[in-house]
């Protein structure tokens, strides 16, 4: 039932999960959203020089001071949509079932944003997501982040709880049912939560050059799900760095190109101390974690446009290598396998297309976005080899500086092998995912 549950939830809640479209900055420089996107949430060199800033252009209008006290920068994000998704061999009294869910979620969930600059090289962000059939919302984000510091571009110190510098973002992606599957990749019975994808509470040194085409990040986190678990200085610790190069070739055919490279190291507890609970079950105690265990994540990516820049094709192709060693995992749910005395590892990646066939030479251009993406993901041994494919269309129907929206029509395949039903052979079902989404992407 946890393999159901996880798709319900990002089906339910992906409409909230995807961060950073602000048309509030479009209204504070009286400029198109098509300024910064090719089609939005895809950056152009131009957004991403402007997120690298510190959401600032450094041409005299940055500073909220000086504008006038109309201007409030706060966006609202929804996406209403049908949804259906269907999951075979999911384990039941019976025997294996297929689960189908499907209809409106009401509400359909949202983001509320608030983000800029404060002043001159001080800028935040902060979102708060949820708001689904349940009521909940939780802080996606919540940063503060001083620019220029020294009056170099090169160093600039964010503090919170903040998205890593990816090879392509998993809050800006374009994508609506699920996300990258290399991101959240774990050996079967991990009992680490580490997910790429996901926002991690720390510090953050980054840097870039005046277009923003050779650019580093490094960051030292907690490891998200690790906050407050160990008694160290610093609970589950966690480095991660990202760089990158662009090449701008000048040419109708290739314009430009993109390589780059990452990796991350944590450390996770392996031991507690322990409470027994009411039932007579010793519970770990927080903040008393020791032992820990260093796993890491590697990887590489190559990005490049096809056509002209108005009428793009992006393509990226990312790869990611994970490694976790004997103690960091338990049974594999799939087989049945204890996996604690050895290490694991794993290969996975994606391939992504995003392609504006042809636009409007207007301030309000509406494009046509299509994209399409392959997920893969290898394990050295164990259960949750996975393969999925994501194809979709979007149509705009506005994306000027008052508001965006668009039209989006999604459909997904994955098939993630022995996660599903067990049978009396103790062979494990392979769980297929089938999803479509049918909405309307709206920000504010």
């Amino acid at each position: 039932m946890k393999t159901l549950r996880t798709a319900a939830a990002i089906v339910v809640l992906a409409a909230a999960a995807r961060t950073e479209a602000f048309p509030a900055f479009a209204r504070k420089y009286g400029m198109s959203c098509s300024a910064c996107h090719v089609a939005w949430p895809i950056f152009n060199q131009e957004g991403q020089n402007f997120r690298d800033n510190g959401y600032q252009f450094g041409h005299g209008k940055d500073d909220p001071v000086q504008l006038s006290q109309a201007y409030t920068p706060f966006a609202i994000r929804i996406t209403p949509a049908y949804q259906y998704t269907r999951v075979t061999n999911q384990t039941a009294d019976s025997g294996p079932v297929t689960v189908v869910t499907s209809g409106v979620p009401i509400p359909p969930g949202a983001d509320i944003l608030t983000g800029g600059v404060v002043a001159k090289d001080i800028s935040y962000l902060v979102v708060v997501s949820g708001f689904g059939e349940d009521g909940t919302a939780s802080l996606e984000s919540a940063w503060a982040r001083l620019d220029n510091l020294g009056g170099s571009r090169w160093a600039n110190l964010r503090i919170g709880k903040f998205e890593l510098d990816e090879p392509a973002s998993a809050h800006r992606n374009v994508t609506l049912t699920y996300g990258y599957a290399a991101y959240g990749a774990h050996p079967a019975g991990s009992v680490v939560p580490f997910d790429m994808g996901e926002n991690q509470v720390g510090v953050e040194l980054d840097g870039h050059d005046a277009r923003s085409t050779t650019r580093y990040s490094l960051s030292f986190t907690s490891v998200n799900g690790g906050e407050g678990l160990s008694k160290n200085g610093w609970s589950s610790p966690m480095v991660y760095g990202h760089v990158q190069q662009s090449v701008e070739l000048g040419n109708g055919f290739l314009p430009w190109i993109r390589v780059g490279a990452l990796g991350a190291v944590g450390w996770w507890p392996t031991k507690f101390e322990t409470a027994t609970d009411a039932d007579g079950t010793p519970q770990p105690i927080p903040g008393t974690g020791r032992d820990h265990e260093k796993f890491y994540r590697a990887g590489a990516e190559l990005s490049w446009m096809l056509g002209y820049p108005a009428t793009p094709a992006l393509f990226t192709v990312a790869y990611l290598h994970g490694h976790e060693p004997a103690g960091l995992a338990e049974t594999d749910p799939g087989t049945g396998e204890d996996l604690s005395g050895s290490s694991n590892s794993f290969n996975g990646g994606f391939i992504e297309v995003d392609w504006v066939p042809f636009s409007v030479s207007s301030y309000t251009a509406t494009p046509w976005l299509f994209f399409a993406r392959y997920d893969l993901v290898r394990f050295r041994r164990g259960s949750g080899d996975t393969d999925g494919g994501t194809l979709g269309i979007r149509r705009y129907l506005a994306l000027g500086p008052r508001a965006s929206a668009g039209i989006h029509l999604e459909g997904h395949l994955d098939r993630v092998r022995k996660a599903g039903f067990v049978d009396t052979n103790g062979i494990a079902r392979d769980v297929q995912t089938r999803a479509a989404l049918a909405g309307i992407d709206f920000d504010f």
